[in-house]
């Protein structure tokens, strides 16, 4: 059990009221600006607006808007809201790419920041104000996805299948906690809310032109509402089958390291070169059954499932290019060029070894949300609400690569490479092009494989009570609930098994225990020529020998055709593939965190109660106001199951060779270890409780009737992850010789070890906004907040004392700790409107554009992996910013809505920002660059039942560009990207 209620004390006390004279004045300011200046107008253009509403049938683009501002106007809350009046109608072609154009919401473009090698298809992590602490819910219920028991990857959800999505931004008290960044509540329809019956269908074709193919994809929806005598029902079913592809082109390097110039100075070169392509498809099918029971106009029964499937799988080919011997590059292994910080940019590397690999991943994942809930009105004043979910989610990984290199020709010798990192248009050519394409000049060098099974459920339940004042003109109503959940999460993944197969260049194993592909497993290799490499734009080695797909498609299938390679390699050792379930029978280690079974339970109960309040009239404060006051309360519960092991005592600590007898110091060390093994090497339960706080505040003011000003004060939590809670200690005694190291003060060695005690990072938060709402659909906005953060989780290393076998020992202990604070506040600006002013055919003109600006101080980024070094360095590294965190970004577009034509022209633009403080492989800091990416749609409507259009997506071809932080002082570029720009035909019909 924890106190964290005294950083809200501490704020509210001291910080607060500088944040409400900051904010207010910046709202007030906007308003006054705002006020005078438009306010005849405004009203002028309500007045013109509602006469020519009248004449408008509101379709499209423009209706999405409309309902999608007031959802926004009428919260009581800081939410913006993506609506789809039109069915399968959301405005880009995935979640994460619609709801990028939110202000405040940035996209991260990569599946993980740890492997920047390989960007997203669609989108990729969502980001809410700058912090990546982001709760998904589905209909107001959280869901979630196996990989990590938390958040849903949007990738999984066709957007077909939504009615809208809602963004809140700060949370009220019946909101379910967790969304420290936010909460995005995924909404689906319902066949009650439908006057009518409505059929829709929808097909796209979707043509990837880097890829150079095309994708079909369809949707379809029934509702129904019928009266059968006993009240009303309603039932809908709704459907998603989608296939999906994508291509990446990339040139890369690898991370940077000093040398001596030849001047004196210090120059800076990256370890390697390389070139990428990964293929990329995707198979993503989502259905969605709804049946409700209205027996009168006071009781509503709802029964929903929810069910969704995402099966992707990519081929990554690619060249890694070293100096000899497989060596990294250094100024004396060719000729080079530098600019005037003594970074690489071109020049020729003579001899050089060439690394060729095929990797193929696959990944079947899916998501089931089942629910039963009912709404009752059982006397006047009263209203009760509960639901019952059940969510169950599965996520299956097998990765597989192979590894060929290119020999030295009969006088020894290998290729040189002419490159050029410098510019818009890097190159890499290769010479001796024609040995390239010999498969008798290339060896089996190794192969790697990984597995991982995961699971995840979760038993909700919810009640909530609300009572109406209807003889009160203050109070409105008062609400309080409780909710209880169960989850178990388990997480089964092995290491990455690399190993040898047959040879590598830092081996030079012998002829005859070299594996050539001409002579084994030759149907096994192809000849794969990199054809219009980012389109043609640059030189990259036009052809190799590489493992083929389905080689690398199947670990077991693979070792068929390696087994004798690798007996025969006179080395006793190299690859063979993991096997299951022996292969989740592993520690965590550097390779892998999450390396063997992680089995984890989480039990919350929370209450809450809010009371909601106005004065229609303004009598209190001039103007009329309203606003909620809650207290939300939970208890976290959480089990976790691990196992630990302890050693590091070696043949060094006995008394002499040829006996068992060990010294004094290593005695007790093997009494220690022996009594730790006995009590902790097997799995055991770790348990933990703790409580969180969570009081909430929101008031808004109508200044006029076309401009409300709000205040939110609140404080919001997220639960750290399964990964950083895994209950696993490593124990390693440090001897020298026979006696414990010297160099260690006060420690007999070093520990990493997991967090099971771990608590919720809280952070206080103030928001406020002000709102001009001149139009239906058109206004102006401006939105600050503030959040003060405390427990962030760090990785931190302390002195702990064991004692086990009656021996006490102290260790260096390295772990995921509570143990940093940090600030973060910025703005959002928004304005969209049509042009209705304007005269005839400009009068269909609209516009969208927001601006975000977020500020962070202090605080700390987290390392998924304490067992890694490199990870632990980087996230503690206090000159970078918090990892995903673009200071600025902004989104602009054009839009046109009349004569059945419905179009629109969107930029999205996000700032520079560090991707990750350790990147796999490279082991440093990598940023990405900043990013503008232009998508388009066109539509029109055939009839009033059916509609053609086209979705465009990159139009304008946005090179993705890397940097990679090295020993020099500033970061180098590392790495240039081109994916495909796509077009999609799509046709929709509803009746």
């Amino acid at each position: 059990m924890s106190d964290n209620n005294k950083g809200f004390r501490v704020f509210a006390g001291k910080k607060l009221p500088h944040c409400i004279r900051m904010a207010s004045g910046i709202s007030l300011m906007a308003v006054g600006v705002a006020t005078p200046s438009f306010a005849q107008e405004g009203e002028e253009a309500v007045s013109e607006y509602d006469a020519a509403l009248e004449e408008i049938v509101v379709t499209g683009q423009r209706a999405s808007i409309l309902s999608a501002q007031a959802i926004k106007r009428d919260a009581e809350q800081v939410v913006d809201a993506i609506s789809a009046v039109d069915i399968g109608a959301l405005p880009d072609r995935s979640v994460s790419e619609a709801l990028q154009r939110v202000p405040g919401v940035q996209l991260q473009r990569t599946n993980a920041n740890r492997d920047p090698a390989r960007l997203a298809a669609e989108g990729g992590g969502v980001f809410v104000r700058g912090l990546g602490w982001v709760r998904t819910e589905l209909n107001g219920r959280d869901i979630f996805s196996a990989a990590n028991g938390r958040t849903l990857g949007f990738e999984d959800v066709s957007a077909d299948l939504l009615a809208g999505v809602d963004v809140y931004k700060n949370p009220t008290a019946d909101q379910v906690e967790g969304g420290l960044g936010g909460t995005v509540n995924l909404r689906t329809r319902l066949p009650l809310e439908q006057n009518e019956r409505l059929l829709a269908f929808s097909a796209d074709y979707n043509y990837a032109d880097l890829y150079g193919e095309g994708f079909a994809s369809g949707s379809g929806l029934y509702s129904d509402r019928w009266d059968v005598g006993q009240g009303e029902v309603g039932f809908l079913f709704s459907a998603s089958v989608a296939e999906i592809g994508n291509r990446t082109d990339a040139i890369q390097s690898g991370r940077y390291e000093t040398h001596a110039g030849s001047d004196g100075g210090d120059v800076y070169l990256p370890t390697n070169l390389g070139v990428r392509r990964i293929d990329w498809e995707q198979d993503r099918n989502s259905y969605n059954g709804v049946f409700q029971w209205a027996p009168d106009d006071d009781l509503t029964f709802t029964a929903q499932a929810f069910y969704a499937e995402a099966n992707p799988q990519d081929v990554d080919r690619g060249v890694e290019i070293f100096a000899p011997e497989g060596g990294n590059l250094t100024p004396d292994s060719g000729d080079y060029q530098y600019d005037a910080d003594g970074v690489l940019q071109r020049g020729t590397l003579h001899g050089a070894t060439m690394n060729y690999n095929t990797r193929y991943g696959k990944r079947e994942s899916d998501v089931g949300d089942y629910s039963l809930g009912f709404e009752y009105s059982p006397v006047s004043g009263w209203a009760l609400s509960g639901d019952l979910q059940y969510v169950k989610s599965r996520s299956k990984v097998e990765q597989m690569a192979a590894y060929t290199q290119l020999a030295a020709d009969g006088n020894g010798n290998f290729p040189d490479v002419d490159f050029d990192l410098s510019g818009d248009n890097p190159h890499i050519a290769v010479s001796d092009q024609e040995r390239l394409g010999q498969q008798d000049q290339y060896w089996w060098a190794a192969a790697m494989d990984h597995l991982e099974n995961s699971e995840a459920e979760s038993l909700a339940g919810r009640l909530d009570a609300e009572y109406l004042f209807d003889d009160n003109s203050f109070l409105k109503r008062f609400r309080f609930g409780a909710r209880a959940t169960d989850k178990d999460a388990i997480t089964r993944q092995t290491g990455w098994n690399w190993s040898l197969l047959s040879n590598q260049y830092w081996l030079n194993n012998s002829p005859e225990n070299t594996a050539f592909l001409h002579s084994s497993a030759a149907d096994q290799s192809e000849l794969y020529t990199f054809d219009d490499f980012m389109r043609g734009d640059v030189t990259v080695p036009t052809q190799g020998w590489l493992p083929t797909q389905s080689l690398v498609s199947s670990n077991t299938g693979a070792y068929e055709h390696f087994e004798s390679m690798v007996a025969n390699n006179g080395q006793f050792w190299g690859w063979a593939p993991l096997m299951l379930p022996q292969g989740y029978d592993e520690n965590p280690n550097g390779d892998n965190v999450s390396a063997g079974i992680n089995s984890q339970n989480e039990q919350t109960l929370a209450l809450y109660t809010s009371v909601h309040f106005g004065d229609d009239d303004g009598e209190i404060f001039g103007v009329p106001f309203d606003g909620n006051l809650g207290l939300r309360v939970v208890e976290t519960k959480t089990t976790a199951t691990g196992r630990s092991v302890a050693g590091g005592i070696s043949d060094s600590c006995k008394v002499a060779e040829g006996t068992d007898a060990l010294t004094e110091e290593c005695a007790g060390a093997m009494a220690f270890v022996d009594a730790y093994m006995a009590e902790m090497g097997g799995y055991k339960d770790f348990t933990n409780d703790y409580v969180n706080v969570l009081p909430s505040m929101n008031l808004r003011f109508m200044l006029q009737d076309d401009v409300q000003l709000r205040f939110g004060l609140s404080r919001g939590m997220v639960r750290p992850g399964f990964a950083q809670t895994r209950p696993y200690t490593n124990i390693t005694f440090d001897f020298h010789d026979s006696v414990f190291n010297p160099n260690l003060i006060g420690t007999q060695g070093r520990a990493t070890a997991g967090a099971p005690d771990l608590k919720a990072t809280t952070a206080d938060q103030f928001d406020t906004s002000v709102e001009w709402y001149f139009t239906e659909s058109g206004s102006l906005t401006f939105a600050a907040f503030y959040k003060d953060i405390q427990d962030y989780v760090a990785l931190r290393t302390n002195v702990e004392s064991y004692t086990y076998g009656d021996q006490t020992f102290e260790f260096d202990v390295t772990r995921q700790t509570n143990a940093a604070s940090g600030q973060l506040a910025g703005f959002e600006l928004a304005y969209q409107q049509f042009y209705d002013m304007l005269p005839s055919p400009f009068d269909g003109l609209g516009m969208q554009a927001n601006f975000t600006f977020v500020d962070n101080q202090g605080g700390i980024n987290t390392a998924l992996n304490p067992f890694d070094e490199a990870q632990g360095e980087g996230a503690n590294d206090d000159s970078l910013p918090i990892e995903g965190m673009s200071r600025k970004s902004y989104n602009l577009a054009l839009m046109y809505e009349k004569y059945d034509v419905s179009a629109r022209l969107a930029y999205n633009w996000r700032e520079r920002y560090l991707l990750t403080t350790s990147a796999a492989v490279l082991n440093r800091p990598v940023w990405f660059n900043d990013y503008g990416q232009l998508d388009a749609s066109l539509f029109y409507n055939a009839t009033d039942n059916l509609k053609f259009g086209l979705q465009a997506t990159n139009l304008l071809n946005t090179r993705t560009e890397l940097e990679v932080n090295g020993e020099h002082p500033q970061a180098a570029q590392y790495s240039w990207t081109d994916t495909d720009r796509r077009i999609a035909f799509v046709t929709r019909y509803s009746f």
